[in-house]
């Protein structure tokens, strides 16, 4: 499964400082990039949002976006901010236990829906609203277990992206 899912999109972690095993693991397993956050200053911050853009830009398929804390921040930020034809590149998202303070003014956005489709994992039980604001299916740890964990739920968005390639392709070939 890890190997489809690899195929089928690049994988993007980020993270404020070093990640979680669980984390870890999926980056290690799936051949993810990881970029960690930075400092806290506005010059960090810019910097963090041309290395996604690059990274989706030189993407040769279709992005999905691990973040973790104030990674998950991060991902809404860049999301809401960034041009459409970078946006458009990504899949979804993965946001695993945002954080509610950390990261807030650093990447302060307008409260608008994410852009994709996006899951977020909660293990504290208080990311409720952040997730209804991202638009986010909210799922409790414990549901991501069940699925497969971070691999299960990135599979489920690669998954998403071949049906959905599929739909596109089917709806061409009618038009011949």
């Amino acid at each position: 499964m890890v190997a489809i899912a690899a195929a089928r999109c690049s994988v993007l972690a980020l993270s404020d400082g070093a990640p979680p095993p669980v984390l870890r693991e999926a980056v290690d397993r799936l051949r993810a990039t990881l970029l960690p956050l930075g400092r806290q200053t506005d010059g960090d911050r810019n910097l963090l949002g041309a290395r996604i853009d690059r990274f989706v830009g030189e993407a040769d398929r279709q992005v999905i976006l691990l973040a973790h804390g104030a990674g998950c921040r991060a991902a809404a930020w860049w999301a809401r901010l960034s041009p459409a034809h970078y946006v458009e590149r990504v899949a979804g998202a993965i946001l695993v236990n945002p954080t509610m303070e950390a990261g807030a003014d650093r990447f302060a956005s307008p409260a608008t829906l994410l852009p994709f489709r996006s899951v977020t994992v909660d293990r504290t039980g208080q990311i409720e609203a952040l997730a209804r604001e991202w638009g986010s299916e909210l799922l409790a740890p414990e549901s991501a277990v069940r699925g497969g964990g971070l691999i299960g739920l990135i599979e489920r968005l690669s998954g998403a992206v071949v049906a959905h390639d599929v739909r596109t392709a089917e709806k061409l070939a009618r038009l011949r």
